[in-house]
């Protein structure tokens, strides 16, 4: 089956022509046009893109890095796939670094820092959880989280923090039949606690949120690979 990747419209330098090509890879894995546990050759993801091996090597080394491909010697990448055990360990490291986040970053706004890119952040989601698209609703509300923990001044949270915003993604696109509304309301109440500059609250607020997902999220991938065994679609 024919792959809808868009091939660079123009000649860029390398880092770009990198970038856009992993964009589009990491968007065809999201929304399932490459599926879990599917290969990916060098050789015919470039041909595809009508490009060299190279930028797509340095792409798949970058979706390597997030934990959207997996990759071995001599090997093609492979699409990496989700199961309880990939979900609960998401779960377990956004424990351990959102509510932290969210604690510094009202520190820093009790401080005087501007919450403007919080603010924007958060209209970006609700207007993406208007429009009903998917991907759009996932990837701005990673891209939520990952402004939170941004704003709290701290480079090596912010960096790990990165490690995972497309993981987030991917898995926030796979359980997007979980209520919008209500997540909506959740984050319109987690921005409120940071931007009051109220520490514990806001703590709390994101440990709250990030822990309230995660038995929906488990219910929604285990019922989906029950589902891919029954039809026989497992990866």
């Amino acid at each position: 089956m024919a792959r809808n990747l868009r091939p660079p419209a123009e000649v860029v330098d390398d880092t770009s022509q990198t970038r856009r090509i992993y964009d589009d890879l990491r968007r065809a894995i999201i929304t399932g046009e490459y599926r879990e546990g599917e290969k990916l050759p060098e050789a015919r993801l470039a041909a595809q893109l009508g490009t060299s091996r190279l930028p797509v090597r340095e792409a798949l080394a970058l979706l390597e890095f997030d934990g959207i491909v997996s990759a071995l010697p001599r090997r093609s990448a492979v699409v990496r796939s989700w199961d309880a055990t990939a979900v609960e360990e998401l779960f377990d490291v956004r424990i351990g670094l959102e509510p932290l986040g969210a604690r510094l970053a009202a520190a820093r706004i009790r401080q005087g820092h501007d919450s403007s890119p919080l603010r924007a952040a958060l209209r970006e989601a609700r207007e993406a959880t208007d429009s009903r698209d998917p991907l759009r609703i996932a990837e701005s509300n990673a891209e939520l989280h990952g402004a939170i923990v941004e704003l709290s001044g701290n480079s090596l949270l912010t960096q790990l923090m990165r490690t995972i915003l497309a993981r987030m993604a991917w898995l926030f696109f796979l359980t997007h039949e979980r209520d919008t509304e209500e997540q909506r309301d959740e984050h319109q109440h987690l921005i409120d606690a940071i931007t009051s500059g109220d520490e514990r609250l806001a703590e709390y607020a994101m440990l709250s949120h990030t822990e309230a997902g995660r038995a929906p999220t488990l219910a929604i991938v285990t019922a989906l690979r029950h589902s891919e065994r029954s039809t026989g679609q497992g990866a």
